[in-house]
């Protein structure tokens, strides 16, 4: 016979999962999931039913003292709360801001040519700043994915929870739309203006306005693009295809980006901005279709 605490045990080895992760997933200390692994206690119930779908096993697995017993395909979908609607937002969002910082700083690392002579102090400022972008970019990268459940399975929610959700998904969906609106603004007129700082104030504040302007709009259309993504995929509710869905190249395209921006910055073949400009571009269209399909989910 298998108490609750040999079952969560179990579940938590055959997830490679430890204590503490489970912990963070459910926001609860290291030290409750402690008791109830060893018997001293049982989760409230929002917490049994988180347990039971990040291990995908049903509640009755969970509380019925008993033998192994096949736990595959006991859940017609994955709840999810409005605490972990929020968290996951939360998540996507910190990790949009450290890709932003990374691409902002690479593109400011130019900066230091514009107000700089060149020397042995601008070099190695230049190299700093550069340098410290990729390693954000990396950095976040190398961090552990979670919510994986949520790109994966078919997703439930209470009908008050999801419909607080749509409306303010509406109010964001204007935000984004005038972040990009800038963005695209900058890009499209930032060498103008650019020009006419040049003209007025000398030819390194002109090139400064111009990385200014760069770093401004690369970095509006990463937080807008990304955070529009992850509203998506909660307003799609449902689970990606074998192969994927139709966006998840997103997540490849940046650490080929950097890499690519690296490689220009090593061996002078390109402008290191270069491969930036080009995933923007492509990233432009690519939100405007999440857009309209995300209007048209609300409007659903």
């Amino acid at each position: 016979m298998m108490t609750f605490g040999q079952k969560l045990k179990a579940l938590l080895k055959e997830k490679d999962m430890t204590q503490e992760n489970l912990a963070e997933l459910l926001d609860v200390s290291r030290q409750a999931v402690g008791k109830w692994a060893n018997d001293k206690g049982i989760p409230e119930v929002d917490k049994l039913v988180q347990i039971s779908n990040i291990f995908g096993v049903s509640l009755d697995y969970l509380l019925k003292e008993g033998q192994e017993e096949e736990r595959e395909g006991t859940s017609t979908g994955y709840y999810v709360s409005k605490e972990m609607i929020e968290g996951f937002l939360s998540y996507k969002q910190q990790s949009a801001g450290r890709i932003a910082a990374g691409v902002v700083l690479i593109t400011l690392s130019d900066l230091v040519d514009c107000f700089l002579s060149p020397g042995r102090i601008s070099i190695l400022l230049y190299n700093a700043v550069f340098l410290s972008g990729i390693a954000i970019l990396i950095w976040n990268g190398l961090k552990p994915r979670k919510y994986r459940e949520i790109g994966s399975r078919q997703l439930l929610f209470d009908e008050g929870v999801i419909r607080e959700f749509r409306e303010k998904s509406e109010r964001n969906r204007r935000k984004y739309a005038v972040m990009f609106i800038a963005g695209t603004a900058l890009m499209l007129f930032g060498p103008e203006l650019a020009d006419l700082v040049s003209n007025r104030f000398g030819r390194w504040m002109g090139n400064a306005a111009d990385q200014i302007f760069l770093a401004s709009w690369s970095g509006l259309f990463i937080l807008a693009g990304m955070n529009l993504y992850a509203e998506n995929m909660l307003l799609r509710g449902t689970p990606k295809t074998r192969r994927g869905g139709k966006y998840t190249w997103l997540y490849g395209a940046i650490p080929v980006t950097a890499l690519l921006v690296l490689i220009g910055y090593v061996t002078n073949a390109w402008r290191p901005a270069m491969p930036i400009l080009v995933l923007f571009c492509v990233l432009l269209v690519t939100v405007c279709k999440l857009i309209v399909e995300g209007r048209n989910k609300i409007e659903n």
